[in-house]
């Protein structure tokens, strides 16, 4: 009899608009400087980001029942901001996550079994997995995502259950 454990499946959890508040800190850059069309830009713009409500508490529960990385598009025309996304997530997170951090401009690139994502232009919809769109009528808070993710932490795809049962 096979007496390992099957993997946890894989989660990517997106950092803007999903674990802190960007419109809220780009809204208020904009209504302070008019003339700057790109609050993101500024030096400090990320460190600076509020965490969105229930969003740490719930990376920290669902740590114990999936692999938990944050998948993070970058802004590009920024390069700070890759420096300042790894510090916001250790401030917040610790340093694990932030071992568990990836940046990258299209996430359909990645594997995985769950995307909690706010956007659908930068490959969102094109991920292997389930993508789950927060802020939507469907996810539009942490508690929805949650209820969500542990109805489905055991979820194995077919191929999965052939490799861990040697079919």
């Amino acid at each position: 009899m096979d007496t390992r454990r099957p993997m946890r499946k894989r989660l990517y959890i997106d950092m803007d608009g999903v674990l802190c508040d960007f419109k809220k800190l780009y809204n208020s850059e904009r209504e302070l400087n008019p003339t700057q069309p790109y609050p993101q830009s500024q030096f400090g713009f990320f460190l600076n980001l509020e965490s969105i409500p229930f969003a740490i508490d719930s990376i920290n529960h669902l740590q114990k029942y999936f692999d938990v990385w944050i998948l993070t598009r970058p802004s590009v025309q920024n390069l700070s901001c890759y420096t300042e996304k790894a510090q916001w997530i250790r401030k917040h997170l610790g340093m694990n996550m932030q071992t568990k951090t990836i940046m990258c401009v299209d996430k359909s690139l990645l594997k995985g079994h769950f995307l909690v994502d706010d956007q659908i232009e930068h490959g969102q919809t094109e991920f292997e997995g389930k993508h789950i769109h927060f802020g939507s009528e469907e996810f539009n808070n942490w508690d929805k995502v949650v209820t969500y993710l542990m109805s489905n932490k055991d979820f194995m795809t077919q191929r999965e259950i052939e490799s861990y049962c040697g079919c």
